[in-house]
């Protein structure tokens, strides 16, 4: 990804949306910003002082916040627009399967499996009501979720009133199954060499085996289910979808604990798929705060810097880095005479650079006080912060992915036999699965100290900063 070779910044927005909202958030901060808003329809009313695109389809985007360079087609013709900061309203199918409406008609009970991957609140919320309406009706309905949301208006009455109606939930469940598709044995079945992108599909008459890891069941279950649906992805519309690939933040998002942000600095989305959990007015005030704080005087603060002397110009932060913060510089004095650099207004200061960068080439600028004894070693994000005053030493940093082999060595004191890394929860990590790469990590250095003979065993669990504090220390027992 290529960035512009200064740091000016442009007060400018860039909306991109068709809503009611979209045109409301574009007079609003038209008002004290310039703006661009593009639509990917006709115009129906046009606001005083925004210039609008419209018939709009996003080509490419270069640069970091506050200094995006952004091609647009736009009834036909190409220009190049400069943003500050993007905001995106993306436009949702949420139309109920018709399976819910074929099955209306059926009178003897039936058992249906519910496969619900990566689905939004809006989308799920639709997916309870439709399984508690067929558990009303006699049926036998198992919801299998990766996560049971409750966090919007109304989650945790909906996930209450359906287990009382009979709708049983299976939370982080593998699922296999016999069938004679190509999809046999897999969680999400799709014929070979096609991309996932059905957000429906539904299977009759299978025999479905089940890892309930997290009931504890140490066997499988076995289900003969007389329909299994599988509901997958988040069903944002085809030409956002497009969006939000050119933008660099497709794939699941953290909006739960980060509304309104993304993956990339300066780069925001209005979900409608969470439940309208704010109101209109909520969401012009956060959306017109996130874009002061984004856009301010100030120069950005960066925790980690390159060692231009030091870099092999490997690629591996170039590579591995979740926001596309890293590009090269010129006119470095080393070998190659170039280096990586990590642009502060794309950085999110998670780490991951610095903790496998082979070089050791980047310089951490505030690194975490070191704690002697300490025994868990934590995601900022994930539960970590319950300890303080537990009497459990922690030592936060910024991201799980950040923990590098050198800081769990540094972390280990004589007489600790069981060192602990908190992470979170799956398909949480703000910088796209930080906690995932670290498992290597750890799985080399616990593999190095077992030929030590060294009694130490370092060990992950997943928490979330929403968890109990009660929960968080069961995680952590034994310490």
């Amino acid at each position: 990804m290529g960035y512009p070779q200064t740091l000016e910044t442009s007060s400018k927005v860039l909306i991109w949306g068709e809503s009611e909202l979209a045109l409301r958030l574009a007079v609003e901060i038209g008002r004290r910003r310039p703006v661009v808003w593009a639509l990917p329809g006709e115009l129906v009313d046009q606001p005083e002082g925004v210039t609008v695109l419209p018939n709009s389809r996003l080509i490419e985007v270069n640069g970091a916040s506050g200094c995006f360079s952004v091609q647009i087609e736009t009834n036909g013709s190409l220009i190049r627009q400069e943003a500050g900061t993007i905001v995106v309203l993306p436009e949702l199918d949420l139309d109920v399967p018709a399976a819910f409406r074929n099955n209306e008609e059926i009178d003897q009970a039936q058992t249906i499996v519910m496969v619900v991957d990566g689905v939004r609140p809006g989308c799920y919320r639709e997916i309870v009501g439709g399984a508690r309406a067929l558990s009303r009706r006699g049926h036998r309905v198992y919801l299998i979720v990766d996560e049971v949301q409750v966090g919007f208006p109304g989650g945790e009455e909906m996930f209450q009133e359906a287990c009382r109606e009979g709708v049983v939930f299976l939370k982080d469940t593998v699922v296999y199954f016999d069938s004679r598709s190509a999809g046999c044995g897999t969680k999400l079945p799709a014929p070979a060499g096609v991309k996932t992108a059905e957000s429906f599909r539904e299977f009759t008459d299978q025999t479905l085996y089940l890892d309930c890891r997290s009931l504890g069941d140490t066997g499988p279950w076995v289900i003969e289910a007389d329909r299994l649906w599988f509901f997958n992805g988040d069903r944002v519309r085809a030409d956002y979808q497009q969006v939000r690939e050119v933008l660099g933040v497709a794939g699941v998002d953290c909006q739960e604990y980060y509304p309104f942000q993304t993956r990339r600095k300066g780069i925001l989305e209005i979900d409608p798929g969470w439940g309208e959990p704010f109101s209109q007015e909520e969401i012009l005030a956060a959306v017109k705060t996130l874009i002061h704080s984004q856009t301010g005087d100030a120069p950005p603060a960066g925790r980690y810097e390159v060692r231009a002397d030091l870099c092999a110009l490997c690629l591996t932060c170039y590579r591995i880095c979740p926001h596309g913060a890293v590009s090269f510089r010129e006119g470095a004095e080393n070998l190659y005479g170039q280096a990586m650099f990590i642009d502060p207004r794309a950085c999110f200061n998670c780490g991951r650079c610095y903790a496998e960068c082979p070089a050791q080439a980047i310089r951490q600028d505030s690194p975490p006080e070191e704690s002697l004894g300490a025994v868990v070693l934590a995601c900022e994000n994930s539960g970590g912060p319950l300890l303080e005053g537990r009497g459990i030493p922690c030592l936060l940093f910024p991201c799980a992915g950040s923990i590098g082999i050198t800081d769990m060595l540094r972390a280990w004191q004589p007489g600790i036999e069981r060192l602990v890394i908190m992470t979170c929860r799956d398909g949480k990590c703000r910088h796209r699965e930080g906690g995932k790469r670290l498992y290597s990590r750890v799985e080399r250095l616990n593999r190095l100290l077992r030929v030590l003979n060294n009694p130490v065993h370092i060990e992950v669990v997943q928490v979330s900063a929403q968890d109990r504090v009660d929960e968080v220390r069961r995680r952590v027992s034994g310490l």
